[in-house]
């Protein structure tokens, strides 16, 4: 199933710690990428390509970065529309990360996909964070002191965030009532989720999130 983690921040040793309490999600391989301003690190449960073709975190056409969880199911559809990507794995990562290259958020109307993914633009100094159509693949995010911190469990990132080990009691009562915690919320404290269908694009610079979008069944 792959994890995803992320920090807008240097702190290797963070996701380090992060991709550790969230092994079990890939044993296919693990790796942690850095710069001056962000982290970012995977494991990998190979479904497509062979572990050796498909170590996470992603260096994309134009050097952008991604961290990706899940399946395309259209992909080799989408081979055939596309005749300019030029496949060299076999692995849908090096589809998603072209075609994010080169269409932008448009290429998520593309996908028929179950996906959790982050996207470093670095020129741009820009993370996009996008969740498939069905809510399959997870996605939590918190904003912090440091900006933004992000991972597909919420476990390795609950002392990254003040106040995570109390209720959040908007979640705990709609979960209470109706049986379903339907709001972005989770029933930890300052810790969302990005709800089915959306993609948010967050500013590192400024620390906010500058763009929503959100696909509908």
């Amino acid at each position: 199933m792959c994890g995803i983690y992320g920090i807008t921040a240097k702190d290797p040793e963070f996701i380090q710690s992060f991709i550790d309490i969230c092994k079990h999600r890939g044993p296919d391989g693990e790796s942690v990428w850095t710069s001056d301003t962000v982290t970012l690190g995977h494991n990998l449960l190979s479904i497509m390509a062979s572990p050796d073709q498909s170590q996470q975190p992603w260096k994309t056409p134009k050097g952008n970065m991604l961290v990706y969880n899940g399946e395309i199911f259209n992909y080799y559809e989408l081979k055939e529309k596309y005749k300019d990507f030029a496949d060299t794995t076999g692995c849908d990562t090096e589809l998603l990360a072209w075609g994010l290259d080169k269409f932008g958020l448009n290429f998520i109307d593309e996908i028929d996909s179950m996906h959790g993914f982050a996207y470093y633009e670095i020129n741009e100094n820009k993370i996009t964070l996008s969740r498939d159509h069905a809510g399959i693949k997870p996605v939590y995010y918190a904003e912090i002191n440091e900006g933004l911190v992000f991972g597909s469990e919420i476990k390795g990132m609950l002392d990254k965030v003040p106040n995570a080990r109390t209720v959040d009691n908007l979640a705990m009562s709609c979960l209470a009532w109706t049986g379903i915690n339907a709001t972005r919320n989770t029933v930890f404290s300052g810790i969302k989720k990005l709800l089915a269908g959306e993609t948010k694009v967050y500013d590192i610079k400024n620390k906010k999130f500058v763009e929503t979008k959100r696909v509908f069944i």
